[in-house]
């Protein structure tokens, strides 16, 4: 045998091994049966969303509605969901919040605890599988801020804004 057609029938068959390996290690990946299953967008009527904790919130509502996008392990969503959460009590009920976690592999223990370390455990919060939200949205990167006004237009997008900013953009939302 010649040594360009000996070392091309090695890279085949080093390509079917790793191709023989790689295969069912990704199967592998997305199936994961210690997390418990989140509720899934998907199955949400048009414009309702399920949170972790079964309630629903309509997107768009009777109020603005501030959605939130993050992942646990997101070290600077952190900042935004912790300005998320101070809205949300200065809001004094005059719009929706929603912390949507972007990430459908981390289970709703994970989020849970994740909103705890930034004093946010009455958020409502929803796991975004299918990346439902995201696309419906057009968020394309973690720690962004959407506002959505009762029309259903989305009248402010931002990266980890402050408490500040967000409870203005809900009340200038109202007039849309």
């Amino acid at each position: 045998m010649t040594h360009s057609l000996l070392a091309s029938r090695r890279a085949a068959a080093a390509a079917a091994v790793v191709l023989a390996t790689a295969v069912p290690m990704l199967a592998a990946c997305g199936s994961d049966t210690a997390t418990p299953a989140a509720p899934s967008l998907a199955a949400s009527r048009p414009g309702e969303v399920a949170t972790i904790a079964g309630h629903t919130v309509r997107v768009p509502g009777a109020k603005p509605t501030a959605l939130f996008f993050f992942s646990v392990g997101c070290g600077e969503c952190a900042g935004g969901a912790k300005s998320l959460a101070q809205a949300a009590r200065a809001a004094g009920g005059k719009a929706e919040f929603l912390a949507v976690d972007m990430d459908p592999s981390e289970s709703t223990q994970d989020i849970t605890g994740f909103l705890k370390t930034v004093d946010g455990t009455d958020l409502p919060a929803a796991i975004d599988t299918g990346a439902a939200l995201t696309q419906r949205f057009g968020v394309s990167a973690l720690s962004t801020l959407v506002v959505v006004a009762p029309s259903g237009k989305v009248t402010y997008r931002a990266t980890d804004p402050s408490p500040q900013a967000i409870t203005t953009a809900l009340d200038q939302a109202v007039a849309q």
